[in-house]
This record gives structure tokens, sequence and C-alpha cells, in this order.
């Protein structure tokens, strides 16, 4: 069985070595996200982007990186994410935030639940 609702998405995508108050600022986010209630929040490792600048950044060989993005996907109620935004501004001095209403779905099979 899915149900299905809809809610809104945040997006943002800033460089890995950004740091907040000493520690990541990918980290922050979703530990501030957490703390705010969000309902879900996802980091991902970019291998490989560019910017505005348009100088192409990528990871280095033994994992060391040279500014490659990272992005956090938050979704929750547009209320919600309303009240976190001011957060996420005053948080991220550079990068891009997106946001856009999104159909989220969980997913029963089996009496497990897929989210």
């Amino acid at each position: 069985m899915k149900e299905c609702t809809n809610v809104e998405r945040i997006t943002c995508i800033i460089d890995e070595d950004r740091t907040h108050n000493g520690e990541p600022l990918y980290r922050a986010i979703v530990e501030q996200a957490q703390k705010s209630g969000i309902a879900g929040a996802t980091v991902h490792k970019g291998i490989m982007g560019y910017g505005a600048a348009k100088t192409i950044h990528r990871e280095r060989p033994l994992g060391r990186s040279s500014d490659v993005p990272v992005i956090i996907h938050m979704v929750d109620d547009k209320e919600k994410l309303d009240a976190f935004s001011n957060t996420l501004c005053e948080m991220v001095p550079q990068g891009i935030v997106l946001r856009e209403p999104v159909s989220m779905c969980l997913v029963r099979c089996g009496g497990k639940t897929l989210e």
C-alpha cells in the first residue's frame, strides 16, 4: 500500500569544507533541522561540480577534496519549512538553496514501511 502527501523540499548545495561554529556546515544544518522537528534530512556528497566562477571542483586521490559540493535535502510541510528557513539563511553564508513542492510517498510492503 502506498500513502502519498504533498510536502515541500529544501535542497541546499554548499561546499564540503564550509564550517559553522567549528563543525562541518552540512552536519550543523542536519542537526538543527532535527532539533527544529523537520521530518527528514539527507546529505549527499558530490564527486564533481562547478558554480558561478566556472571552476571545476572534484575529489582528489586518497579521498581528499577540493571544495566538492554537498547536497542536503530536507522535507516537511510548508509551515515547518517556513519556520526553519530563517535559521537556514543565518547558517549558510554562501551556497544555493532551492525550495519546491514534492509528493512524498510512504510505501508499506509486507508489514515494513519504506520511507
